[in-house]
C-alpha cells in the first residue's frame, strides 16, 4: 500500500512540474540577479505596458509578458509587484468570468521618462535608519544623490512609450 502511494504521488509531482516547468526555469538565476539587469527589466516591461496603451492595443497579463518576451514568469511578476508599489503601473481585471488580470500605465504616458521610473525605483523602500545623512556622512549622501541626478539627466528626456 505504502509502495502504491509513493508512485502515486510520485507521478502528481512529476505532472505538476511538466505542467509548470515555465514557472521553474531560471529560478536561480532570479533570485541572483544584479540590479543593473532587473532595471532593465522593469524597463522593458514598464515600455511595453505603455506601448500597448499608446497604441489601444489589449493589455499585457503577466503570463503574456513572460512568454512573448522569454522573462521567467517569477522576475515578471516580481517586477510588476514593483512598478505597482511604485504607481507606474496598476492591476485591471479584462475578463470578471475568469477574474483575468492586466497592467496599465498608472499615469500620463508623456510624463513616463526612464528617469521618473529609475527614481521611483531608487527610492523606493524604507530609508529610516539611524545613519546619520543629514550631519555624519552629508558628504557621501551629497555624493550619491549628486551621481545619480547627473547619470539620470539624458535619461528625463527619453520617454517609456518611445523605446
Amino acid at each position: 500500500m505504502q509502495t502504491s502511494w509513493t508512485i502515486c504521488l510520485f507521478g502528481a509531482e512529476l505532472t505538476y512540474a511538466g505542467q509548470n516547468i515555465q514557472n521553474f526555469s531560471f529560478d536561480k538565476d532570479t533570485r541572483n540577479i544584479s540590479r543593473r539587469y532587473r532595471d532593465f527589466i522593469a524597463i522593458l516591461i514598464c515600455s511595453l505596458i505603455a506601448k500597448r496603451f499608446v497604441n489601444n492595443e489589449p493589455p499585457y497579463s503577466a503570463e503574456e509578458l513572460s512568454a512573448e518576451h522569454h522573462i521567467p514568469i517569477r522576475l515578471t511578476n516580481q517586477i510588476l509587484y514593483q512598478l505597482q508599489e511604485i504607481n507606474m503601473v496598476h492591476e485591471v481585471v479584462t475578463d470578471h468570468l475568469n477574474e483575468d488580470i492586466a497592467y496599465l500605465p498608472s499615469m500620463d504616458t508623456n510624463q513616463m521618462s526612464v528617469a521618473i521610473l529609475l527614481d521611483k525605483l531608487d527610492s523606493y523602500g524604507s530609508e529610516d535608519f539611524k545613519v546619520d545623512k543629514d550631519n555624519k556622512f552629508v558628504g557621501q549622501w551629497k555624493v550619491l544623490i549628486e551621481a545619480r541626478e547627473e547619470y539620470y539627466k539624458n535619461a528625463g528626456q527619453v520617454l517609456l512609450k518611445d523605446l
